[in-house]
């Protein structure tokens, strides 16, 4: 019966199948159902009504996806959603009129059935597949929600059709919740999270992961918390947790709340004064959190962030006035705000007005005379003025008489204005100069400079020529200097019977100048223009005189003397006394004329020297000949007479002469550095031979007393090794290393040539000691070297020293704590014996039992000896009767004896 059924099924619902019989069937059985079935069928057609129309039946259907109970979807608004209307059918294709309807009846209609279509770009149909038609809302909105159909024609016989109902729930929407939020400490304060959804929703909060309930602090609100008296502690993380319990939904808004302080001023107001033109600077300064910035305005309200020469930091709290004037005066208001909230302080600036000078004149005295200097200022408040002459250290005191009494000072004040007058009586010449008003008021002030003239007569107090010189009739220049104020009227006179004025018409006199400097060029072609030449100066308080004598000078007189000093192979110097008489004008130089044996003076040599010389060598001569030398000075006239000519043999080629050492020496020459030196020499005269190189040595050494007589001299010893080095010729100096610090050493340095070395020039030289560290030098006065000959004494010293003081210890450890060496060999000597003796009885040779105090302990004084070792019977044997191998005893001392 299965099988027949399942085959009647099959042939019913599968399209172009063939009736198929089972061979083992009942024929009798086929019949009846076949019968059964037709008449199914009849009615069906039946129950479609006239015109022989299909209706829609449980074979073919539709049904829209996704399922829903009783085909109603609740969608949010806003949100998109999707609906599929799926046909059950056997050939998809024969479906025709496949459409959705609007809940009001109208048919959406499509616009593009191949790419789809769209109602006010919301709404979209589908037809992805044959049996498929999808709705798409891509935003559902109220005007969306209702009963929507889907109907279709199947085989232009059959209707099929469906439909659902729409409807719409309000999603969970935080409307009213920032997730940064900012309470004011000591005030209450809403976290805010006021939402929106339907159904209605349930909210619950928690603070750092923890729940809120409802309390005194914390109010639950419909649209927040409530925190009463805001803390430091209420800072953190706030959750706010929506749950819509019908629609299985839950959101979560995390909100963080950060506690502010209203700010706090820390800054105290300024009344501040400042200089007109100038710069002032206010601030302002306040606690808060966060930190707060700044805003400043004038007594006029005016924002001073926008106002010209103002300058305002809003982070740093400072108004800088720049330029201020008058008007500027007034109070000033700082708002210090944050988000918390806000606090003003107001500071006044005063406005100085800086001092201006209104008078001061220069005036002009004569000598003797008197002189009024008057200075008038004004300022806001009105200055005080004093006066400072440019000579002078000190200004003048402000008012009344000085410490010089010709002066006076005066001053007078009217409103804004001040007048000070500084009275000069018995004007001297030094009163004339440069005078400073100075004009103050509190922190500023105003100069100017006046001047006092003093006039004079004419005086020739600085004029220094009394003569002039020439010869030859060279010219030369007669000069005056007249000072007097106001300036002089120069006029020359030649004196002689008569005396002539000086005028233009003189062809070899020429007057340059007229006034206070003038000069006289005066050129002697006869002797009648040598003589004396007066000069006068002529102002409107009189007249002065100066005499100049222009003499004739000559060549200088001979050369007093030639001493001679040393004379080498190549060389001869010379100390000169300089002529008696220098022909009126300074010797400038020295000559020296030479010539060889044999040679006349036209064949002669010539060698100068500056006059300021100490010694004059001639250089360049050849060993073993003979020259003939003479002398003469030199001024600005000429060459004087030639001394007397006299003879030089110089001596055979030898070895060098000895350099000379150029360090600055003063006794011992000190180096500033403990390992080296730099010997510095001149090259000396070679002797005729060739200097091939310089030998230098060093050796440490120590001052000795050496007793001579009546009388102790000094004299160093090398107390090591002498070092040598050689130099070869170039730049004559050399550096000595690798030196020991704080040491002496006698340094000499010889020449060579092909002949020989020249004798040894030496210097004592002391490197620097370095700091910290140990003394390694030789003693300059005592002789002694401390790290040398008195090392074994010291190290016997040390050690002995260290012996007295360990024995000391010894005998401090001894009589206060019974410890140390002493005690040991003493104990032990003197105390053995009676100590074993002291713990046998004297009747039955038994040990000693302790003594138990009150609380059962040992005393203390008695617990001075202890057994150690297995115990003894009385006859001094153990329980084995053997005797023990051997008995310590321990010292205890008692706690009396140990303290100290």
């Amino acid at each position: 019966m299965g099988i027949l059924r399942r085959s009647v099924l099959e042939a019913h619902s599968g399209g172009g199948r063939r009736w198929r019989i089972p061979p083992h069937a009942d024929y009798g059985l086929v019949l009846i159902l076949s019968m059964l079935f037709l008449g199914v069928i009849c009615q069906q057609n039946g129950e479609g009504g006239g015109g022989g129309g299909i209706t829609s039946t449980d074979q073919n259907s539709l049904q829209i996806v996704p399922a829903a109970r009783n085909r109603v979807y609740q969608r949010a608004l806003g949100k998109s959603s999707v609906f599929t209307c799926s046909a059950n059918v056997e050939v998809p294709d024969r479906l025709t009129e496949f459409k959705w309807w609007w809940p009001d009846g109208k048919a959406i209609e499509p616009t593009d059935t191949s790419e789809g279509y769209y109602d006010e770009t919301r709404v979209e149909i589908m037809r992805d597949e044959p049996q498929t038609l999808t709705l798409l809302f891509t935003s559902i909105q109220e005007q969306d929600l209702g009963k929507y159909r889907c109907t279709a024609l199947y085989a232009n016989s059959q209707k099929l059709e469906t439909d659902f109902t729409l409807r719409a729930y309000v999603p969970i929407t935080f409307e009213d919740a920032p997730i940064n939020q900012y309470a004011v400490k000591g005030q209450d304060y809403k976290v805010k999270c006021r939402v929106q959804a339907d159904p209605e929703p349930q909210v619950d909060w928690k603070k750092d992961h923890r729940v809120l309930n409802n309390s005194d602090h914390f109010v639950m609100d419909k649209d927040g918390v409530v925190i009463r008296g805001v803390t430091e502690a209420d800072e953190g993380v706030y959750t706010c947790r929506v749950r819509v319990t019908s629609m299985g939904t839950v959101e979560e808004r995390h909100i963080q709340v950060e506690v502010h302080e209203l700010p706090v001023l820390t800054s105290e107001p300024e009344v501040l004064e400042g200089v007109e033109a100038e710069s002032i600077t206010f601030s302002c300064t306040a606690s808060g959190k966060p930190a707060p910035e700044y805003e400043w305005v004038n007594h006029r309200k005016q924002d001073l962030r926008v106002l010209e020469r103002h300058t305002v930091d809003k982070y740093k709290g400072t108004l800088q006035i720049d330029g201020i004037k008058r008007e500027d005066a007034g109070v000033y208001t700082c708002t210090a705000k944050n988000t918390a909230g806000y606090v003003t302080m107001k500071s006044t600036l005063n406005v100085i007005t800086k001092p201006v000078i209104e008078e001061f004149k220069n005036i002009t005295t004569q000598v003797n005379g008197n002189a009024i200097l008057q200075c008038r200022a004004s300022g806001d408040p009105a200055p005080s003025i004093r006066f400072h002459k440019d000579s002078n250290r000190e200004p003048f005191s402000a008012q009344g008489p000085q410490h010089d009494s010709r002066i006076v000072v005066e001053q007078r004040t009217q409103g804004r204005e001040t007048t000070a007058t500084i009275r000069i009586s018995d004007v001297l010449r030094t009163d004339d100069g440069l005078y400073n008003c100075i004009a103050s008021n509190q922190r500023t002030k105003t100069e100017l400079l006046g001047h006092i003239t003093v006039e004079y007569p004419p005086t020739f107090a600085n004029t220094p020529m009394k003569e002039a010189w020439s010869w030859n009739g060279h010219p030369a220049n007669v000069t005056c200097l007249a000072e007097g104020i106001p300036n002089a009227t120069i006029s020359w006179f030649i004196e002689g019977s008569p005396e002539r004025p000086v005028d233009g018409n003189m062809a070899n006199i020429k007057q340059i100048g007229l006034q206070s400097l003038s000069s006289l060029e005066v050129q002697p072609i006869d002797r009648s223009l040598y003589g004396f030449y007066k000069c006068v100066a002529t102002n409107k308080l009189g007249t002065a005189e100066h005499r100049v004598q222009l003499k004739e000078a000559r060549e200088p007189g001979p050369v007093l003397e030639a001493i001679l000093t040393t004379k080498t192979a190549t060389t001869i110097t010379y100390k000169i006394v300089g002529p008696v008489n220098d022909g009126g004008l300074p010797v400038k130089s020295f000559v020296a004329q030479y010539r060889e044996d044999r040679a006349s003076w036209d064949e002669h040599k010539l060698k100068s020297w500056p006059v300021d010389q100490q010694l004059f060598t001639i250089e360049n001569l050849e060993p073993q000949r003979t020259y003939f030398v003479r002398f003469a000075a030199e001024n600005e006239v000429g060459l004087g007479v030639w001394s007397k000519e006299r003879p030089e043999i110089t001596p055979r080629r030898s070895a060098p002469e000895s350099p000379t050492i150029q360090n600055e020496v003063n006794g011992v020459a000190i180096t500033a550095y403990p390992d080296k030196f730099e010997l510095i020499w001149r090259v000396p005269p070679d002797n005729g031979e060739k200097i091939t190189a310089f030998e230098i040595s060093y050796v440490p050494v120590r001052n000795l007393t050496v007793d001579k007589g009546n009388q102790a001299e000094y004299q160093w010893d090398p107390v090591g090794p002498k070092t040598v080095e050689q130099k070869a010729l170039g730049e004559p100096r050399h550096t000595l290393r690798n030196l020991a610090p704080g040491t002496y050493y006698r340094v000499e340095i010889v020449a060579e040539n092909s002949i020989g070395k020249s004798a040894p020039a030496s210097i004592i030289i002391k490197t620097a000691a370095v700091p910290g560290g140990s003394h390694s030098g030789y003693d300059l006065i005592k002789g002694e070297t401390p790290g040398v000959d008195n090392l074994p004494m010291m190290i016997v010293i040390l050690v002995a020293a260290v012996f007295v003081i360990l024995f000391l210890v010894d005998i401090s450890c001894y009589r206060i704590n019974q410890t140390g060496i002493i005690w040991m060999v003493s104990n032990r000597m003197c105390n053995k014996k009676k100590s074993r003796e002291s713990l046998v009885k004297p009747n039955d040779g038994t040990i000693q039992e302790k003594r138990p105090l009150n609380d059962g302990s040992v005393d203390p004084a008695e617990k001075e000896y202890e057994e150690i070792g297995p115990k003894t019977n009385g006859n001094g044997t153990n329980g084995n009767g053997n005797t023990p191998s051997h008995i310590a005893y321990t010292h205890h001392p008692h706690p009396k004896d140990s303290e100290v």
